[in-house]
């Protein structure tokens, strides 16, 4: 028997061995990873207004939208359903909390808070519903399971010119807040 061919067998072993290692170290720490993201909590806005938001009248509202450099979820709220109505009839968070998920645009498994900055995904959801847009396939899929439901929400607001190209987990702009409900009331007065 050959020893370097005894030598060259047991380097291809330890390098079969060492391929599987390295692969299931790499699978270990990408779910570990994965798990670790989807139980952080949302971060909150450290920019703190000159004035309380909730003092303020639709108009004043929507110009002080265009001085924040992100939004919370309560304030993409309330401007959401100033496309739906008088916000005065929703005058605090769970009020539009709760009338966002009677109109099926939230849901209670994403436990988002008043004082949590707003996802561009959360925005494209709740868009899409108050616009009421036909869904594709995905989209009720996505809906039904709770997985991917955003990502596609903004997905279809993309493809409609509603929102800009972005990724679902990106915080809102106060802008680009502004942006989406001007092209979406757009869409809903010529309905």
């Amino acid at each position: 028997m050959n020893v370097s061919a005894i030598g060259t067998g047991a380097a291809l072993i330890s390098n079969r061995n060492y391929r599987r290692v390295r692969w299931v170290v790499v699978a270990v720490l990408s779910l570990a990873t994965m798990l670790q993201a989807g139980s952080c909590t949302r971060p909150q806005r450290t920019y703190q207004p000159a004035q309380d938001p909730a003092t303020l009248d639709d108009v004043s509202f929507l110009h002080y939208l265009a001085t924040v450099p992100v939004v919370t979820v309560d304030e993409g709220m309330r401007a959401v359903l100033l496309l739906a109505g008088d916000s005065a009839r929703w005058s605090t968070f769970e009020q539009r909390y709760e009338e966002l998920r009677r109109r099926g645009a939230v849901k209670k498994a994403w436990r988002i808070g008043p004082g949590q900055i707003l996802d561009k995904g959360t925005l494209a959801y709740m868009l899409q519903c108050i616009c009421d847009v036909p869904r594709s396939l995905n989209d009720e899929l996505a809906s039904k399971t709770g997985v991917g439901d955003r990502r596609y929400a903004l997905k279809t607001c993309i493809h409609e010119g509603v929102m800009p190209y972005g990724l679902a987990h990106e915080p809102v702009t106060g802008g680009g807040l502004l942006s989406a409900l001007t092209i979406v009331e757009r869409y809903l007065s010529s309905q």
